[in-house]
């Protein structure tokens, strides 16, 4: 499914588009638009590769505990070493918010300390760390659903995913109506419609379940769906009100528009927009997105400061504050520092994945 790597390139880069130049933050909300890709993406991916360990467990071939055993070691293996070693980078390079949550974030806790935070000094949270709240919600999701899905009544898997996904929108009202915080979203079950929603869509083509009762394939309708949904979302936020509407909307409508967009995606596009989603630089960017993500929002502290032991302390005070030409600078910068992370020290460490093969 080559056109998922294009898929992962263009969500990251709406989050340096959001992140690296401000104008883009006014009117629509490109990053959390491109995280919910993500999500809904891993949600697919991550659930397709448990279906296929459920299978081989149910056949005999595998054990439970070896499946699981390996699903973990191959995650640890693809995440924890750059995650960690940029924290370690974030907390000598002095970034912005890093050392203030340094535990949380080493537990992959950082959305719920984000949340606490907000809870007493509004909209003063995360700095150049904000964005390792997702990267927790992933954590939290991987050490509860590949229980679910090796575990649970293999017919009551597309009930439960559908379940999930419609327990992110009645989470978020009830807790947003109780506490009124504005970041419930960044909690496990506050975004985990776009997760289930993706795993739906695995369970929807896996061949297994084809005649089950629960299972459609995902077509425009879908889409128009969350279209709507989001072109209500926007209205309101103009408004600069119906707080209560825009919180429980957004995650929803983006959901439901990515999973009809995987959806083609995975089946593979024609046209313009599979030429586009199949080119090779594209592709390449979303080999590397992750690295670009965990590192990217963290240069704009930790440049100025090698540039100033280089002994040139000023040598990026052109860019400005939050100019185009600082959105296209660390953005490039983003890309070069995440290239040299996969060649350099992702992309060995990921090579011992093939150690442990599901099968």
């Amino acid at each position: 499914m080559p056109q998922l790597d294009a898929l992962r390139a263009i969500s990251v880069g709406m989050v340096l588009f959001y992140h690296f130049w401000r104008p883009a933050r006014r009117y629509v909300a490109f990053g959390p638009i491109g995280v919910r890709v993500f999500f809904v993406l891993s949600g697919f991916l991550i659930t397709g590769i448990l279906l296929r360990s459920r299978a081989l467990r149910d056949s005999g071939s595998t054990p439970a505990a070896v499946a699981l055993r390996r699903f973990y070691i191959r995650r640890v293996l693809r995440i924890f070493p750059l995650y960690y070693l940029a924290l370690a980078i974030a907390w000598y390079g002095h970034v912005w918010g890093a050392r203030e949550g340094m535990a949380w974030h080493a537990a992959y806790l950082s959305n719920v300390h984000f949340f606490l935070v907000n809870g007493v000094q509004h909209n003063q949270w995360g700095g150049h760390v904000s964005h390792l709240w997702s990267l927790s919600v992933e954590e939290q999701f991987y050490l509860v659903w590949p229980w679910v899905i090796l575990f649970a009544p293999r017919r009551w898997l597309p009930g439960i995913a559908l379940g999930v996904a419609a327990l992110g929108p009645v989470f978020r009202f009830v807790v947003f109506g109780l506490t009124g915080n504005d970041v419930t979203p960044i909690l496990p079950l506050g975004c985990v419609d776009s997760l289930a929603l993706g795993a739906y869509l695995a369970i929807t083509v896996a061949p297994e379940y084809q005649s089950h009762p629960l299972v459609r394939r995902i077509r425009a309708p879908v889409l128009w769906t969350g279209a709507l949904l989001f072109a209500a979302y926007q209205a309101a936020a103009l408004t600069d009100g119906y707080w209560m509407f825009r919180t429980v909307s957004f995650d929803l409508a983006i959901a439901l528009m990515s999973v009809w967009l995987v959806t083609r995606a995975a089946e593979g596009m024609g046209g313009l927009a599979g030429r586009i989603l199949e080119n090779r630089s594209l592709r390449y960017v979303g080999m590397i997105s992750y690295g670009i993500y965990v590192l990217h929002l963290m240069l704009p502290d930790l440049l100025p400061q090698v540039a100033s032991r280089l002994g040139h302390p000023h040598a990026l005070g052109w860019l400005g504050d939050q100019t185009k030409w600082y959105l296209l600078f660390y953005s490039a910068a983003s890309v070069a520092v995440a290239a040299v992370s996969w060649h350099c020290f992702e992309g060995p460490i990921n090579r011992l994945k093939d150690r442990f093969e599901y099968r």
